[in-house]
């Protein structure tokens, strides 16, 4: 009886999720949640993918594998997993999932079996496990709350806290392994970020270096080796391969938030970033991009993680809204092209004044800026009407960069002073 009734479940999901894909698929936005899907929660904290078609999804009630058209579910109650609060998924270079929970520390599954580690079998410091990563010699590195771990291949265990070690901290958030070096890049909370290799650890924070923010929730590097990093208060940092540090903020750049969450490169070079309260934004150059539940299908301005799927397409996972998957060949093509044409500006050479003209494309404009080539704010602004005069006889000859920011847009054109 158990079997025809699992039998008819499976029927019913496929059925269910083919005519989901085709009604929704028709525009840039996907949504799956609790209420059009068998989605045990809308609290998204991790999406993982294996091969090209299977994607592992992590909530606050359970692990999720999507196979094709079939979704399954695991939990305490039908399998091994330690704990339904799923904080992370990482898949080896075998195939094995590595889990990491909230309160049931880790578990290792082969599609067959389950193996758990907590701190009451293992040397696992803490049983709240954010982040698994692999290096080149299949080490694994694990962020736990109560430290670093590392397990290499032969099962030997090491442990590295703030007293015995130079963390500046236990909570671990992130690790990346850079692809050339090796190097584990160490994301923390609170304890700025710690550089892992053969030679030992060395940790930047506000005290010793120039670094923006010393709580750091997720790491990628760009084609260049810079490692940019989500702040959850002081925005975009980066460390500069030679060069030191700098930051993209709301105080000193166009990014819509301070409060960022994840981030990742596309194939473009073009920063994804999810935020706290601004929703998704995309840095293209020194353009910032959002789209929020103010000017999209988002129904939640949340984003708790970002990962682009072997299609290119983006996932999204949200607090409380579920999953959104977005083809980026259609959201970045059509609202950036038509503000960016939404507005000019004359005369151009300009020297006495300045005339900003916005078009019915503008939507509501929030800002306008000058600055001059250094980066420099020259003028600050708001647009009154759809036709704005600026004085500019006191700039000096040159060039500058005048740049207009509505609800989800920035635009920069360059304005030429003689």
């Amino acid at each position: 009886m158990l079997n025809q009734i699992n039998r008819h479940l499976n029927l019913y999901l496929i059925c269910f999720t083919l005519t989901l894909i085709c009604h929704q698929s028709k525009g840039q936005w996907i949504n799956y949640n609790s209420g059009n899907s068998v989605l045990p929660g809308n609290d998204i904290k991790a999406i993982a993918f294996e091969g090209d078609s299977i994607v592992w999804i992590g909530t606050d009630f359970g692990l999720v594998k999507i196979d094709g058209v079939t979704w399954t579910i695991y939990n305490t109650a039908n399998s091994g997993i330690p704990d339904n609060s799923v904080r992370c998924i990482t898949i080896d270079s075998t195939g094995v999932k590595w889990v990491g929970t909230f309160l049931g520390g880790f578990t290792i599954y082969n599609d067959t079996s389950w193996v758990s580690f907590n701190s009451g079998n293992s040397s696992l410091p803490d049983d709240h496990v954010k982040d698994v990563a692999f290096d080149a010699h299949h080490t694994a590195w694990l962020a736990t709350t109560g430290g670093l771990v590392s397990i290499d291949t032969s099962n030997t265990w090491k442990v590295y806290q703030q007293f015995s070690s130079p963390l500046q901290s236990n909570n671990m958030a992130r690790i990346l392994i850079d692809p050339v070096s090796d190097e584990k890049i160490v994301g923390t909370v609170n304890g700025g970020l710690s550089l892992v290799n053969d030679t030992g650890i060395i940790t930047y924070t506000i005290a010793n270096s120039g670094i923006a923010d010393n709580s750091l929730y997720d790491i990628d590097i760009d084609v260049t080796g810079n490692y940019w990093m989500a702040s959850p208060a002081n925005g975009l940092v980066i460390k500069v391969q030679g060069f030191g540090w700098t930051n993209f903020s709301p105080f000193n750049s166009g990014i819509h938030s301070a409060s960022l969450t994840s981030l990742e490169f596309d194939t473009l070079q073009r920063l994804w970033i999810g935020s706290v309260d601004s929703g998704l934004i995309m840095k293209n150059g020194l353009t910032f991009t959002a789209w929020n539940s103010n000017n999209s299908p988002l129904a939640d301005n949340y984003i708790e993680c970002i990962q682009f799927a072997p299609d290119g397409k983006l996932w999204i996972g949200t607090q409380t809204a579920g999953i959104y998957i977005v083809d980026l060949a259609l959201l970045t093509s059509v609202q950036q092209l038509d503000f960016d044409n939404a507005w000019n500006i004359y005369p151009n050479p300009a020297h006495e004044s300045l005339t900003v003209l916005l078009n019915e494309n503008s939507g509501q404009v929030v800002e306008i800026s000058i600055d001059d080539i250094s980066g420099v704010n020259i003028y600050k602004g708001k647009a009154n009407s759809l036709q704005n005069t600026i004085p500019v006889n006191n700039l000096g000859p040159g060039v500058y960069f005048i740049q207009l920011k509505n609800e989800s847009n920035i635009s920069t054109k360059k304005l030429i002073k003689y």
